[in-house]
C-alpha cells in the first residue's frame, strides 16, 4: 500500500511543478504604423502598381518595422518608452472596403526585461471594427513556446498613420 501512495504523491508533485512552470503574462503596448511623414515604418512593396501601390487597395503587400512602445506617444526624451519593434508584413485582403489586412509580424523586444525575446503574432485586422483579435502563435527567449492572443484597437489615426493599442495574454511552458 505504501508504494502506491508514494507513487501517487510523487505524480501529484510532478504535475504541480509542471503547472507552476507554465506562466501567464499580460502586456499592453502600442504599435506605431507610419506609411507617411518623416518617420516612415511601413512601406508598400508589391501590389497592382508595384511598390507605388496604396496600402488601402486590395492585394497590396506592406513590409513593416514599426516602433512598439509602452505609452501611445513617442518623444525623444522618453527613453524607457520604446520596448521593441514589430517586423513583418501585412496584406490588404478586402477587395470591397480595403479595410482588412492579414497581419504577420514578429515583436522583437529591446527593453531590459525581455531583450532579445520575440513574440510571433498573426491574424486578420478588420480595421473598421473597434476591437480586433490576433493569435500569438509562438515566441523565443522568455516567450519560448508562447501561445495566446492580442486584442487590438485603434488608439489614434492621422492620415495613413495609425497607432494600435494591443493588450496581450500570453502563456508559456
Amino acid at each position: 500500500m505504501a508504494p502506491r501512495f508514494l507513487l501517487s504523491a510523487i505524480m501529484a508533485i510532478v504535475l504541480l511543478l509542471f503547472a507552476a512552470a507554465e506562466g501567464e503574462v499580460n502586456m499592453e503596448f502600442y504599435l506605431h504604423d507610419n506609411l507617411s511623414g518623416s518617420n516612415v515604418t511601413a512601406v508598400p512593396v508589391a501590389g497592382l502598381n508595384g511598390s507605388s501601390s496604396n496600402a488601402g487597395k486590395f492585394g497590396t503587400i506592406v513590409t513593416i518595422s514599426d516602433v512598439v512602445t509602452r505609452r501611445p506617444e513617442i518623444t525623444e526624451s522618453d527613453t524607457d518608452n520604446v520596448i521593441g519593434r514589430a517586423q513583418g508584413t501585412y496584406v490588404n485582403t478586402n477587395p470591397v472596403t480595403g479595410l482588412e489586412f492579414l497581419m504577420v509580424f514578429t515583436l522583437i523586444f529591446q527593453d531590459k526585461e525581455y531583450t532579445g525575446s520575440t513574440l510571433e503574432i498573426q491574424g486578420t485586422d478588420r480595421f473598421a471594427l473597434p476591437r480586433r483579435e490576433f493569435a500569438v502563435v509562438g515566441g523565443t527567449g522568455k516567450f519560448r513556446f508562447a501561445r495566446g492572443y492580442a486584442v487590438a484597437n485603434t488608439h489614434s489615426l492621422s492620415g495613413a498613420n495609425a497607432v494600435l493599442k494591443l493588450k496581450t495574454t500570453i502563456r508559456t511552458d
